[in-house]
């Protein structure tokens, strides 16, 4: 009997060794398990950011694309880039009281077309004055004391072509209408009636349309004769 007790004793204790070390190779399990998981997802937030055409994955912190804004400036036009310089001997320019060209008050165009022919019409002035149409601009009044309004007309002559259209290029004030395609002539309008015309004999200088579309027309001239010098620069509502 006591052989019998001792070997059961035995047993015993080596079922409750192996049971020992099967519990311990789980407790070193998870353990390991544990150590390598680190933190977990809600401990660390994933924020995909999109920067332009690119997505980038960032952990434990949250980037915000700039927001892009786009500035649009409408092109200046009318008086604010219009600038006019006159001086003459003509008789007919005032010499008291000469207009004062160093601030623009008006600006305006006028356009007509005919068989064969193109033309636009500038005013610019030292004073304001309002004319819808082309033929209300030939039609405006006198300017008063001190006022002045220049008029340029540019024409574009195209035999054979109905109601051809205008385009950029230097005009040609020095020859008649009809002796080149593009021409033109000049005018200063002052107070009483009177008009300052500038004459195409012995004419010098140079007038160009640079940019011209169905509502604007800009330019720029610089003219000469025996008694007038006159220059400048015009952007116009073209109507």
């Amino acid at each position: 009997m006591r052989k019998t007790a001792a070997v059961k004793t035995a047993a015993g204790k080596t079922a409750v060794a192996r049971t020992a070390f099967v519990l311990g190779i789980v407790f070193i399990l998870a353990l390991t398990v544990g150590g390598c998981g680190g933190s977990s997802a809600s401990d660390s937030p994933t924020t995909a950011a999109v920067v332009g055409d690119t997505t980038t994955t960032e952990t434990g912190s949250v980037t915000t694309a700039p927001e892009a804004t786009t500035t649009t400036e409408a092109p200046a036009s009318g008086p604010s880039t219009t600038t006019a310089s006159v001086s003459s001997t003509n008789g007919a320019y005032p010499k008291d009281n000469p207009p004062d060209w160093s601030d623009i008050k008006t600006v305006a165009a006028f356009r007509s077309a005919s068989y064969g022919v193109v033309s636009i019409a500038v005013g610019i002035a030292n004073y304001e004055f309002a004319a819808a149409s082309l033929s209300e601009f030939t039609k405006l009044a006198s300017p008063g004391v001190g006022d002045g309004r220049i008029e340029l007309r540019f024409v574009r002559s195209v035999p054979n072509e109905n109601e051809p259209p205008f385009v950029v290029g230097v005009y040609d004030f020095a020859k008649p209408q009809g002796q080149a395609e593009l021409t033109g002539s000049a005018v200063i309008k002052v107070e009483g009636g009177s008009g300052v015309q500038l004459s195409s004999s012995g004419l010098e200088g140079k007038v160009e349309i640079t940019a011209v579309s169905d509502t604007e027309v800009s330019g720029t001239f610089d003219l000469k004769d025996k008694w007038t010098t006159m220059s400048g620069a015009f952007t116009a509502p073209l109507k």
